[in-house]
């Protein structure tokens, strides 16, 4: 059995951001689940999902062991320092792995508190890459500053750009770019999903893909004041850097998702995100990219997986590039842990389409369909026949819980190419009419 741990973020790293949503992110690692695995999370999934999940995947449910710690100081949110060693779960641990061997400890974010807990139960070996993880190497395969320096290092494309450690150095690095008359996106060190970034502009007409808002900065003193106001809220108080790279309208992100092990580098996808104008959908694989272009991007990762891999990191690393009008490739950050997109193709991909889904079938996760709750959503889907249907490995998936919050669920649209998953989408839009345009 393995023990798998849903750890979704770094408290140090992003403080509250992220708190509300952490509890509902972490229980995509049902996902992960296989016979007899014994799984942490921060909180409960209903069982409506929990159901779904080990349908789908033709596991016993009963089989599994749900653990969840007492809530910590920073509450029931997230899988903190202190909820991992609260005595009472520990106690609720051992009581499920007696008798029982641990195969793998499999965790969502590669944090210290993890290790502890693996060496707690003599699993530290078995956590791979945990000596550089024990040491805070999560935040250096997670940090955007980090990622520019990798980067450049290894002659990966880059926007020209700066990391900067203080509010004069952004000062100058945004007003070189924008005299120049090139727009600007700055980011916040570790935020992610572009929640953390905003763009600036000199003039007007610039559509915001991959940030929430564009604001127009006229003149340097305009510069001075953005960056006076809002220098705490991009850096977290001062606590991380600030990067400013060149931003290109019109442009497409794309990426390619690695694994690395003791024994090297391994491809596990490539794909294609979409904004609207923050992350709304991704397609799995890259559905209408050239083919040298995304072998290309593949390699580009590659290069950036070696250094890491030669520190001591060990787990998914997902690359991220953008593709613009011209055609050219610059890459714009890296993930080093299970991202939102290592369930779709190495658990709805591999293990449910079939282990090279990638040569006839796109995945496609639209994020927010919203729905009165998750037991409707499955029924409505189901009704309509339009549920995944093994035989001809086409249909929707819910790849996540119900975000009660937001009152929608994800879904994963499988069929042979985009064309045929626009009109999927268009059928499941109207089960549930008051969906976003």
């Amino acid at each position: 059995m393995r023990l798998l741990i849903g750890n979704s973020t770094d408290i140090d790293l992003v403080g509250e951001f992220e708190k509300a949503g952490a509890a509902w992110w972490a229980q995509r690692l049902v996902w992960f689940a296989r016979e007899g695995d014994v799984l942490v999370l921060p909180a409960l999934p209903e069982d409506d999902y929990v159901d779904y999940v080990t349908g789908v995947l033709g596991v016993d449910r009963s089989s599994l062991r749900l653990l969840v710690p007492p809530p910590g100081a920073d509450g029931a949110a997230r899988l903190t320092a202190d909820r991992l060693a609260d005595p009472s779960f520990l106690a609720d641990l051992d009581a499920a792995l007696a008798g029982r061997t641990v195969e793998q400890v499999l965790a969502t974010w590669p944090a210290a508190p993890v290790v502890a807990l693996a060496r707690r139960i003599g699993a530290a070996d078995l956590l791979p890459g945990q000596a550089f993880v024990s040491q805070g190497g999560g935040a250096l395969v997670n940090s955007k500053a980090v990622f520019r320096a990798v980067a450049a290092g290894a002659g990966v494309p880059i926007p020209q750009g700066a990391v900067c450690a203080n509010p004069a150095a952004a000062e100058q690095e945004i007003w070189d770019l924008l005299a120049e008359d090139r727009a600007v996106i700055i980011k916040h060190e570790f935020y992610s999903g572009g929640v953390g970034n905003h763009i600036l502009s000199r003039g007007e007409g610039v559509q915001p893909l991959g940030a929430p808002r564009v604001s127009i900065m006229p003149d340097r003193p305009a510069v001075a004041k953005f960056i006076a106001a809002e220098w705490d809220r991009y850096t977290s108080g001062g606590r991380h850097r600030l990067v400013v790279e060149e931003y290109f309208p019109g442009s497409r992100a794309v990426f390619s998702e690695l694994l690395i092990t003791d024994g090297g580098i391994q491809f596990g996808t490539d794909g294609e995100m979409f904004y609207v104008p923050i992350a709304n959908a991704q397609a799995i694989p890259a559905p209408d990219q050239p083919a040298d272009r995304m072998a290309a991007v593949t390699e580009h990762a590659r290069r950036l997986c070696e250094p890491l891999r030669a520190m001591g990191y060990r787990g998914w690393l997902s690359a991220d590039a953008i593709v613009t009008p011209g055609g050219a490739v610059y890459f714009t950050e890296y993930n080093g842990r299970i991202t939102g997109s290592t369930h779709l193709h190495e658990v709805l991909g591999r293990r449910v389409v079939g282990p090279d889904f990638a040569r006839d079938r796109v995945l496609f996760e639209r994020v927010g369909w919203r729905a009165p709750s998750f037991r409707e959503a499955v029924d409505a889907v189901e009704a309509a026949g339009l549920a995944y249907d093994p035989a001809t490995r086409t249909g929707a998936l819910f790849c996540s819980a119900y975000d009660p919050d937001a009152g929608s669920v994800w879904y994963c649209a499988v069929a042979p190419d985009m064309d045929a998953i626009r009109v999927l989408e268009e059928r499941l839009a109207s089960l549930f009419p008051q969906q976003p345009s």
